[in-house]
């Protein structure tokens, strides 16, 4: 499963009263009159995009972002980020894996909320946006009425819907619309998948579960919109970015570009580890193990091999069945939905667990454990060939390098016990 919680905040900084607006404000050029006020009261605003770098905790690698506005006539500064979690939310771990989590938004006073990501050793990059009068207020007017109990949850998605979607959304409204179309271009080439394998490549548990969960759309191209899910993505997208304003003149999203804070941490790998000939060595390995234990006679052999089997098929059906309840009746449907991991991890390898373990046990081949260890190998080599068709093509190779040759192994070993009952 994809157990990561991408751009988790810090709950423990000192939050800042803001007032709330009702209902959501509209958009600066919707009227002329409320411009005319936001232009006075923007004329002390100022609003930063801050980003900040991973730490080594899983739901902290993907980086976080926050949006301050500060007014210099009153000295006030506020940190609007949309990270907030509770591990202890009611369902928290049900909602979680059905991908309906309650995040929520928050202000608190800048200076406490970067000392935190300081203090954790993250590194603190700050954007000052060069927006107008009327924006920098229609932006704090937006951010105080988001903050808003009544508005501050919303799902959390984690490519559509984090930290930094929300952030780069906000900026997207108080422009008009104007930043999307500035960035619905083609991106580097980045996948979801690649971008969350390499942020977790070195915590081998977290880089496999994300290798089984995602489906073919995890391996899309992703827009530069789309890549924004990354803060280190959008905040080097808008390094440069040049956007229309309200009359047709093209000017520069960010006015000033400052690191605030350099963490003293290796920095994380520029692309996914690839692991697919270290899996294949595992796969064969494996299999190479099973082929001599299903041969050799000792009592000892064979009780490992029915072990290992039997928790072979148990795990395997285990995450295939999460996978296909995940892929088909939750909310991650769109990553984890279309996925040929099903045709190698699937429910019916639950069925193998007992029935398969049972024949080695017995040392005596059955018709129902040679038809369900073959029919799990040929569906798992049929994982591998519809690679071979662009459009059912996934990115799954370290998957189909482990499983392919275990389940091939355990059916010619299932097969050949009846072998070994003739010339016994």
């Amino acid at each position: 499963m994809l157990a990561v919680a991408l751009c988790a905040a810090r709950a423990d900084a000192q939050p800042a009263d803001s007032a709330t607006i009702d209902p959501k404000p509209l958009a600066p050029g919707v009227s002329a009159p409320l411009d005319s006020v936001r232009a006075i009261r923007g004329a002390t605003l100022s609003v930063s995009l801050f980003t900040y770098g991973p730490s080594d905790v899983f739901f902290e690698r993907f980086g976080h972002a926050a949006i301050a506005v500060r007014d210099s006539a009153t000295g006030q500064d506020i940190a609007f980020n949309w990270g907030m979690f509770d591990f202890a939310q009611p369902n928290f771990l049900v909602n979680f894996l059905t991908g309906d989590t309650k995040y929520w938004m928050e202000g608190y006073v800048t200076s406490q909320f970067n000392a935190k990501y300081q203090g954790d050793r993250r590194t603190i990059r700050q954007q000052r946006l060069a927006l107008t009068p009327v924006e920098r207020s229609a932006m704090f007017e937006l951010l105080q009425w988001n903050a808003r109990e009544a508005n501050k949850y919303y799902r959390y998605d984690y490519y559509r819907q984090n930290c930094a979607t929300m952030a780069r959304d906000a900026i997207d409204y108080v422009l008009g619309g104007r930043l999307r179309p500035a960035l619905s271009v083609p991106g580097s080439g980045r996948t979801w998948r690649g971008e969350t394998a390499r942020l977790l490549g070195s915590m081998l548990p977290m880089y496999a579960g994300i290798e089984i969960a995602l489906g073919r759309h995890a391996d899309e191209p992703l827009s530069q919109w789309d890549e924004e899910f990354l803060p280190e993505h959008m905040a080097s997208h808008y390094a440069t970015l040049v956007v229309p304003d309200a009359a047709g003149r093209r000017s520069r999203l960010v006015a000033h570009d400052s690191t605030l804070y350099t963490a003293d941490r290796i920095p994380l790998p520029s692309e996914a580890p690839e692991r697919v000939p270290m899996s294949a060595l595992l796969g064969l390995t494996l299999a190479g193990i099973l082929a001599w234990l299903a041969d050799a006679r000792s009592r000892m052999a064979r009780v490992v091999l029915t072990t290992f089997v039997s928790l072979w098929y148990l795990v395997g059906g285990v995450l295939g069945t999460a996978l296909l309840l995940a892929a088909t009746v939750t909310k991650h449907a769109p990553y984890m939905g279309a996925n040929t991991t099903l045709l190698s991890l699937h429910p019916l390898l639950l069925v193998a667990a007992v029935v398969v373990p049972l024949a080695f046990a017995r040392h005596r081949p059955s018709r129902s454990a040679v038809g369900v260890s073959v029919s799990i190998a040929v569906l798992s080599l049929c994982g591998a060939l519809v690679q071979l068709v662009p459009s059912l093509a996934q990115t799954s190779g370290v998957v189909l390098a482990t499983v392919i040759p275990v389940h091939v192994a355990i059916a010619i070993g299932t097969w050949r016990l009846g072998h070994h009952q003739r010339h016994g």
